[in-house]
């Protein structure tokens, strides 16, 4: 089965990625290592993942856990999308030293839930996670309980930040 943790950045992905054994896959470490880079963003200082590349290099490889902002565009059996308070996230992103226009985009894509509404565009079986409090531990048994069939109360659209832009105006 093929999981696909993504997440706006800041939300945890990575964190409790380095505590699942075995599977889980860094898409950005295995874009860069497999040759799906396919440019610069000089604007976003960001690289341009292929996505198309990575679906490729990866069409073979059904047992795994994609880890990823983009991970969610791949072919997912399961997508898990982590999600975190936009204040909180906020937070997060300027301890690494993101641009402000970087923390504002992010914040804004969270707040509206983005990564879940393109999950849901491409995937049947979309789970959301608060990260909110960090709690990794369970955090990794909500994981548990979804990839055993057993978590549908952490199904897509129980979690709304979209108050928070209001108090951004």
């Amino acid at each position: 089965m093929r999981i696909c943790i993504t997440g706006t950045p800041g939300t945890g992905k990575s964190t409790i990625s380095k505590l699942i054994p075995g599977k889980s896959i860094d898409l950005n470490e295995f874009a860069r290592e497999n040759g799906c880079l396919k440019g610069y963003d000089r604007k976003r200082r960001v690289r341009v993942v292929d996505i198309q590349c990575l679906k490729e290099k990866l069409r073979d490889l059904n047992d795994a856990i994609l880890v990823g902002h983009y991970s969610h565009l791949l072919d997912c059996h399961i997508v898990i999308v982590f999600r975190t308070n936009p204040s909180i996230l906020e937070k997060r992103l300027r301890e690494r030293n993101y641009t402000q226009e970087k923390i504002r985009e992010n914040m804004e894509a969270e707040a509206l839930g983005i990564i879940t509404q393109e999950a849901l565009e491409l995937c049947r079986n979309v789970y959301e996670i608060d990260t909110t409090s960090s709690d990794e531990g369970k955090i990794l048994n909500i994981i548990e309980k979804i990839i055993e069939g057993k978590g549908e109360e952490y199904r897509a659209g129980n979690i709304d930040y979209t108050e928070e832009i209001l108090k951004w105006y």
